[in-house]
């Protein structure tokens, strides 16, 4: 500390010492903050700790099954070290499910914290002590397959820049694909169409993403090859004729 001028009051004194404590060395005194703070924070991620975590449920079903539809999520109460409960939360635990063929339209089975699954790295560091709610439901139905017509236009292909011309053949390549879902699904559908796509030269052959979007189907292959040709002009039509 600074030595005072002689005769300094008392109230002096404390001032200096203040402005010291306050004023003097603040790099070094931020420094020790934030160490302080780092320690703090290692040492709590470190404390053990509760809390709530998602839970996939992942069955694995006979080939003549599939899933109508995603049950109902699952949470499970955990402890552990706060680091590891946040590792976990990028890989969520899970519950696993073998279902044979011969099982109804719908099964129902409970659950407990004993059937969750948790990922190896982690298994020895959380621990599982519930689970809810404590029944899963899954729904079920046949599963179909069958070959559907691809279908390519105007209403889904747009050329740009326009082009003079009436009538255009629009080419897939497969022009079939396999659809595979739900029986009841697979038996209306009759066609399946690609995204909407914007091409930029008739004399070209470009790939196309098959929109299967609200059908609860899978599509195989899920993308085709679209060509156009010109076909010529139509009676009467205000297009010119395809180029030679």
């Amino acid at each position: 500390m600074t030595p005072l001028p002689p005769g300094s009051s008392t109230r002096a004194r404390w001032r200096h010492a203040l402005r010291e404590a306050f004023v003097e060395r603040l790099g070094l005194k931020a420094l020790a903050v934030l160490i302080s703070i780092l320690l703090w924070l290692i040492v709590k991620g470190r404390q053990p700790v509760q809390d709530y975590i998602a839970v996939r449920v992942m069955p694995t079903l006979d080939s003549s099954l599939v899933l109508l539809e995603e049950p109902a999520p699952l949470t499970a109460l955990v402890s552990g070290r706060a680091v590891d409960i946040a590792k976990l939360r990028a890989d969520p635990p899970a519950i696993h499910r073998i279902v044979d063929g011969d099982v109804p339209d719908t099964l129902v089975f409970p659950v407990a914290a004993s059937d969750v699954r948790v990922p190896a790295g982690l298994a020895d560091f959380v621990h599982v002590l519930d689970v809810q709610p404590r029944v899963v439901s899954l729904r079920f139905g046949d599963k179909a397959t069958k070959r559907v017509r691809v279908i390519a236009g105007p209403d889904r292909i747009r050329i740009v820049p326009e082009v003079p011309y009436d009538i255009f053949t629009y080419n897939t390549e497969p022009s079939f694909v396999r659809i595979t879902g739900p029986r009841q699904l697979v038996r209306r559908i009759k066609d399946v169409r690609p995204y909407s796509l914007t091409i930029t030269s008739i004399d070209s052959t470009y790939l196309a993403d098959l929109d299967t979007s609200g059908l609860g189907v899978h599509v195989m292959p899920s993308r085709v090859k679209i060509s156009i040709k010109c076909s010529g002009n139509m009676e009467g039509g205000s297009g010119k004729p395809c180029s030679k």
